[in-house]
């Protein structure tokens, strides 16, 4: 298991606050810290794996992407 590690996420579909504010609790929920949020992109540390993050995502309609992990 990856511990502590920064996932910077390419977010699309988000039209407006309610769409980042749905993110944001589904990240959280999956047990993410979110370190910024916006309509775009995403910034958040996790441990595990990036990819069940961008599935949960997806299941809500809305499209992500890795864009980088440190």
């Amino acid at each position: 298991m990856v511990i502590g590690v920064k996932v910077k996420l390419e977010l699309s579909g988000l039209t407006c606050q309610g769409c980042v504010n749905t993110v944001n609790n589904v990240l959280m929920k999956e047990g993410a810290r979110v370190l910024s949020i916006d309509l775009t992109s995403a910034e958040i540390e996790i441990d595990g794996d990036p990819e069940k993050f961008v599935k949960a995502i997806e299941k809500f309609g809305y499209s992500a992407k890795i864009v980088s992990e440190s």
